[in-house]
């Protein structure tokens, strides 16, 4: 038994476009994204996406935690050290765990409830599929960008931690370890920000996310091997701009002009507010057929 959902049978069936007469009505708009919200961060944050993304985002953390414990020679540069090795490691964090999770958790917001038959409810509703975008995008990146930043900060602590409690407190508080630990935080929230947007709008076009997952991930690994042209199209490039301590790419890399913070902060965003916007074009034109799945 096959059912279709026609894009515009919600707005129709409240009795009109919600947008109203003379203009958006963001208060509505407003309602609608919290309402939204209220319904999805749940998915996000209990279950099997949130069990997935706590595992990536974790697992580090616990590794990290048995080098700190185990009585090892750590080295006297003191946290400072602690910071540079953690400097190094970061890129490697944000291109398997940053990426996996974006790409399981973004490319299922629309994936998964076709497959559980229950996508229809939202589009029977009075919203807007802009407005329903929007609040699902919302719903994943507060979910992701919370428990990353939760485990960069970890991570970065624990970097510095093997020195001594007062080594740390003078690293971070009276040295530039919390600015670092900041930026760093930033940077990953800005990750997830760009890959969320790539990866829910892929999600709109392929049923399987192995195939782009898997040729968009083997593009920001081998980004440093790139000419500068084509090292820009990458969300991986403007974030190693804003790297607070910079990191060596290796003897094989091709070296480009870094992009300057002013620029890629604004570009990043401006990238992913396009995809979103695509994103919800997209969204306008979905049309449901269970027993196609």
């Amino acid at each position: 038994m096959s059912t279709t959902i026609d894009p515009v049978a919600g707005a129709a069936r409240a009795g009109g476009d919600p947008t109203g007469a003379f203009g958006i009505d963001w208060a509505l708009i407003r309602r609608q994204i919290g309402g939204i919200l209220r319904l999805e961060i749940s998915k996000n944050l209990i279950g099997g996406r949130a069990l997935i993304l706590y595992v990536l985002a974790f697992a580090p953390v616990l590794l990290v935690s048995l080098w700190v414990v185990v009585p090892i020679d750590k080295g006297l540069g003191g946290p400072a050290s602690g910071a540079a090795i953690f400097a190094n490691i970061f890129p490697f964090y944000v291109r398997v765990s940053v990426y996996l999770s974006a790409l399981l958790l973004f490319m299922s917001l629309y994936r998964a409830e076709i497959l559980e038959r229950s996508l229809h409810y939202y589009l029977l509703t009075p919203i807007r599929r802009e407005v329903l975008t929007a609040g699902k995008y919302l719903s994943a990146l507060i979910a992701m960008s919370l428990t990353f930043a939760l485990s960069t900060a970890l991570l970065f602590v624990l970097f510095c931690a093997p020195w001594g409690v007062g080594e740390l407190m003078g690293y971070l508080f009276r040295g530039p370890g919390m600015g670092n630990l900041l930026a760093y935080v930033g940077i990953v929230i800005l990750g997830c920000a760009g890959y969320g947007a790539v990866f829910l709008l892929a999600g709109q076009f392929f049923r399987n996310p192995l195939v782009p997952g898997l040729v968009l991930w083997v593009w920001e690994l081998i980004n440093f091997l790139l000419p500068p042209l084509l090292k820009k199209i990458s969300v991986v490039h403007y974030l190693r701009s804003l790297y607070p301590i910079p990191v060596v790419e290796g003897p094989f890399a091709i070296i480009a002009d870094p992009t300057p913070a002013w620029l890629s902060i604004p570009g990043l965003l401006v990238f992913t507010s396009l995809v979103l916007i695509a994103a919800g074009w997209r969204a306008r034109r979905i049309e449901i057929t269970y027993g196609g799945e």
